[in-house]
């Protein structure tokens, strides 16, 4: 119960800031032309800070429960294809901050708590891991290129290493893979200026390098994004 309602919580919170960011969005086009911006053209460069929250782990992939992840990033794009009607980008990221809080069982890391009988639950604590990443490959496709709200859809891939400890459980492994994948939509607040709120199916995992564990982390990613263009 607690963690389905941390999702609405984040749910709800991201549907009340793109309805508010939307009803800013409501200036009329240049010249009744229907383009407010050029930036998605061939050629066109992006530069980007994100941050972002998971509050649970749905558990698609990976098997590990009640995990909560914090991200914060730098992005670079750059528009390989352009049309009236999608725009193609090639994405990088580099990710200074992954903090992953996690259950633990008389101080170590478990990947189910749900399965700590209730005599125990007591001995239930969390610890939070940090990180650092990179996601050095990736595309976007941004629909509607030259409109001021642009439906996008995303997918990138990369690693991540934790210093301190192995992610998720003792024994799996410190360094670990990446990928995401999700919609969005980018609301261009100038010509050259933008903010994106999206969603990302997230997982984190050793592609079974671990020693010997390989549990894996799912994460419902909801983050926002604030970009130059030029």
């Amino acid at each position: 119960m607690r963690l389905s309602s941390q999702w609405k919580a984040a749910f709800l919170f991201f549907l009340s800031l793109l309805t508010a960011l939307c009803g800013t969005c409501t200036a009329q086009s240049p010249s009744g032309s229907g383009i407010f911006t050029n930036a998605e053209h061939a050629g066109g460069n992006e530069f980007t800070v994100w941050g972002g929250y998971s509050p649970n782990s749905p558990k698609l992939i990976g098997v590990t429960e009640d995990r909560h992840l914090t991200m914060f990033g730098f992005g670079y794009a750059r528009v390989m294809l352009a049309t009236n009607i999608v725009a193609w980008k090639f994405t990088i990221d580099t990710v200074p901050l992954i903090l992953v809080s996690q259950p633990t069982f008389a101080g170590t890391e478990i990947a189910q708590p749900s399965r700590v009988p209730v005599a125990f639950q007591s001995s239930i604590g969390r610890r939070t891991t940090y990180g650092i990443g990179l996601m050095p490959v990736g595309f976007q496709f941004n629909f509607r290129p030259r409109k001021r709200i642009q439906p996008v859809a995303g997918i990138n891939g990369g690693f991540a290493y934790f210093s301190t400890r192995d992610v998720p459980v003792p024994a799996s492994s410190n360094f670990n893979f990446m990928f995401s994948a999700g919609p969005g939509v980018q609301i261009f607040t100038s010509e050259s200026r933008s903010i994106t709120l999206g969603y990302r199916f997230h997982h984190i995992s050793n592609a079974d390098t671990g020693n010997p564990f390989n549990p894996g982390i799912d994460s419902n990613f909801f983050y926002a994004a604030y970009s130059f263009h030029r």
